[in-house]
């Protein structure tokens, strides 16, 4: 009935929806737009293309079925409210309905809200009668409630314990990017599942936390009710889009903004640190064939083959978390970065202590990483830290590194800049840590611009070793022995003195 009811909607107010919007429609109704032009007869949908032509593309169904969880990952203004406001004006045909706009405050839901009510409501639309309607988004007063009591209602992620304990058919969270994490969803994941309902996720990438979405909505068997649109450019809509700003803000913004605003490109952040995402710069098989024991074994721990002449460095973190990274150096310079320990891991974002863990566990922990990358356990750590006599009773000893956080940042930012670090496939605290670096929006009082201090306990630990640039140990060149003329006899023996042997009576002195 919302797919019909959608359609007619469309129909009434002349709106085609452009190929990312119909795509993502199409995949919360149980279907897959191809990219083909559907034959005569045959299941289709009429998009907008970029040339303002139309095109009928053909449907097929989507294996898995309805998409619940969607994420559409774009430009700006390439036409995600509009999408997301049509989307959810469908919901007006079930009796009953709650659509949540989910936003970091309630000018964020505005757009959505806008769309929905002028296709619902307006004379352009299907003017239909409301019990209550209020539009009052400085007020925090956004609401619209039908006759048939379906009701679509703005909400302000400041006031989040409001979302929860309800049935809900649809949360629409718009700009996502501004909201904290995955827990805006997690959170209240559970006021969907009586209704089946959807959570829908119109929003650009620039923050990191929404690439979870492209990491389990492509086809990921463990998510199969998981889809992401990712890309979408703003050349898509030929409404809002000028050539001429986007030739004017490629002079002036930053290769990262400029991808933001006009490319929709996932993966590279406004504010991060490092150029890195998860599964980049890994140690493999095929680009590192010397460093395995057995092709066979595939890339683990227990098959790699660690280089007699590297140079093993550790570096700590203590304090609450704690954690530890073990880098070897390869005399070229290169930097591996092997193993790492810690007393935490990350839950939906924020990091969680292992509760059976303690110092002295972690310490031994440490120790055993050492000797199993063939180093003494001797490491490197922030200067202040509190806990370097403690670590050193039980064996741990620990060196203060003096240089301070924007210089080691700098430091370790080269290494990737120049592709010279490489991480092991079975890290998983470190890498999340590297994507999460994000830089401040300005200077501090002090005039220093060092990057956020927040989950970076692993990373600390790198730029520590990192910023002493290790070398790899260089073997001596022996020369060989070439006696000089005149010490060695003609059949080869060396002309040695005549030993002086002592007198079988010392009191008699020497002859």
């Amino acid at each position: 009935m919302i797919t019909e009811f959608r359609q007619f909607l469309c129909e009434k107010i002349a709106f085609i929806p452009f190929e990312h919007q119909a795509a993502w429609w199409a995949t919360t109704d149980g279907e897959t737009l191809l990219d083909r032009v559907a034959d005569p007869g045959e299941r289709g949908c009429t998009v907008r293309l970029p040339d303002e032509s139309l095109e009928r593309r053909a449907l097929a169904p989507r294996v898995p079925g309805r998409a619940k969880v969607v994420a559409e990952l774009g430009a700006y203004k390439s036409g995600k409210s509009a999408g997301a406001g049509i989307w959810a004006a469908a919901f007006g045909a079930v009796p009953g309905a709650r659509v949540y706009l989910v936003g970091n405050e309630y000018d964020m839901c505005a757009p959505e809200f806008e769309y929905l009510l002028d296709a619902l409501c307006s004379e352009r639309g299907l003017n239909q009668g409301y019990r209550s309607l209020q539009n009052r988004p400085k007020d925090g007063r956004m609401w619209l409630e039908l006759e048939n009591g379906a009701r679509f209602e703005a909400r302000s992620w400041e006031r989040n314990e409001s979302l929860k304990g309800k049935e809900v058919d649809a949360y629409i969270y718009c700009e996502a990017y501004q909201l904290p994490g995955i827990e805006c969803f997690t959170s209240v994941a559970q006021n969907l599942r009586v209704r089946k309902g959807y959570a829908i996720f119109p929003t650009t990438p620039d923050r990191p936390w929404v690439g979870l979405f492209h990491e389990h909505g492509h086809a990921e068997s463990a998510f199969p009710e998981w889809v992401c649109h990712c890309g979408v450019p703003a050349t898509v809509n030929p409404y809002s889009f000028d050539q001429a700003a986007m030739d004017r803000d490629e002079q002036l913004l930053t290769k990262e903004k400029f991808s933001i605003a006009y490319y929709g490109k996932l993966g590279d952040y406004v504010g991060r640190v490092f150029h890195y995402q998860r599964g980049d710069r890994q140690i493999t098989l095929n680009d590192h064939p010397r460093l395995w024991h057995t092709p066979q074994q595939g890339g683990v721990r227990e098959n790699f083959k660690l280089p007699p002449d590297w140079q093993v460095e550790i570096g700590v973190d203590t304090g609450t978390y704690c954690a530890a990274v073990v880098v070897a150096v390869s005399p070229e310079g290169d930097a591996y970065v092997l193993d790492e320990v810690t007393n935490y891991r990350y839950v939906a974002q924020t990091p969680e202590l292992d509760v059976e863990s303690s110092l002295i566990r972690w310490i031994d922990a440490v120790r055993r990483l050492g000797a199993l990358w063939q180093t003494r356990p001797v490491a490197w750590v922030d200067s202040n830290s509190q806990f370097k006599a403690e670590c050193a009773h039980h064996g741990l000893h620990l060196i203060a590194n003096h240089r301070g956080r924007e210089v080691r940042t700098d430091a370790a930012r080269q290494y990737f800049q120049h592709q010279k670090i490489w991480l092991a496939p079975w890290l998983s605290i470190l890498p999340y840590e590297l994507e999460q670096a994000q830089w401040p929006e300005k200077t501090s009082a002090a005039g220093k611009y060092e990057r956020i201090k927040q989950y970076d306990h692993a990373l600390d630990c790198l730029e520590h070793v990192l910023s002493r640039h290790p070398r790899a140990r260089t073997p001596r060149q022996t020369q060989p022995f070439v006696p000089p003329p005149g010490t060695v006899q003609w059949m080869g023996s060396p002309l040695r003195k005549r030993a002086t042997r002592a007198p079988a009576d010392s009191h008699l002195g020497r002859d």
